[in-house]
């Protein structure tokens, strides 16, 4: 009997996957398709998409904007999160549990909120449409990932070794740079690797403050799909779900994130 719902329950967690995986995984055989792009399966094999993909100018200018907006995020959001991480888990703060609940806000309230309120502030500031409201609004939004990991990290550090630095003579500073932050470092790593993938990603907060020069990546997929109706969309899919797996796989692999998303 119990073998019985030991299957069950794999078979459950197979169809799990497979729901949460296919739609994802599909793009890949649409992507060397010779026909229509919304047709699955594929009539044929071609690489047509991905050499069209390679010559189109406003592709290509919108993954480069794309992922200039993403790496300053990123690097915004890290610092951020890093020194908010510090202070909820090693700071003498009340109420932390509230803070780090605020931090991680962005993730709770609605996007479509959040870009409302990002574009009723820089409205007034006449930002609306450049790459430096964007990146702000990135930073905002990918930040609680990085807090999220930092704290796991900070929570999963070894405070025998912070104290030995100590007892032997060691700084604030000396310690935290050398006792503390190489064990934050896979971490941190992690949590921009995340949030750089969702930089990359967001689309519902961009398109309220983005114009006809600053269309990202999402958004260009969006008109190329809508308006235009053309299949180069499905490659550059399937490159970014290459490119994301194989990141997660080696951040897996080497720094087991599992763990930090855990705690």
């Amino acid at each position: 009997m119990r073998n019985k719902w030991s299957w069950l329950g794999y078979l459950y967690i197979a169809l799990l996957v497979c729901f949460i995986l296919v739609p994802i995984l599909i793009i890949i055989p649409v992507s060397f398709g010779n026909g229509d792009m919304f047709k699955f399966p594929p009539s044929g094999f071609s690489f047509d998409e991905y050499a069209a993909l390679v010559s189109d100018d406003r592709i290509l200018s919108s993954v480069w904007l794309s992922l200039y907006i993403a790496v300053i995020a990123t690097v915004i959001a890290s610092i951020v999160g890093l020194l908010a991480a510090l202070g909820i888990v090693k700071g003498r703060l009340p109420f932390k549990g509230l803070l780090e609940s605020f931090f991680l806000g962005p993730l709770i309230v609605p996007l479509v909120t959040t870009g409302i309120g990002f574009l009723i502030i820089f409205v007034p500031m006449g930002l609306v449409g450049s790459p430096f409201s964007i990146i702000l609004a990135h930073s905002v939004i990918i930040c609680p990932y990085i807090v999220r990991v930092a704290i796991a990290s900070l929570r999963q550090s070894d405070p025998v070794l912070e104290e030995a630095a100590v007892v032997h003579g060691a700084g604030t500073w000396y310690t935290f740079y050398t006792v503390v932050v190489p064990q934050l470092i896979p971490g941190l790593i992690t949590g921009a690797m995340l949030a750089f993938l969702v930089s990359l990603d967001e689309y519902t907060v961009t398109i309220f403050l983005a114009q006809a020069n600053t269309v990202t990546i999402p958004i260009r997929i969006y008109q190329y799909v809508t308006f235009d109706i053309n299949p180069i969309v499905t490659a550059l899919a399937g490159v970014f779900v290459i490119i994301s797996a194989i990141l997660i796989v080696i951040l897996e692999k080497k720094f087991k994130i599992h763990r930090y998303l855990e705690m």
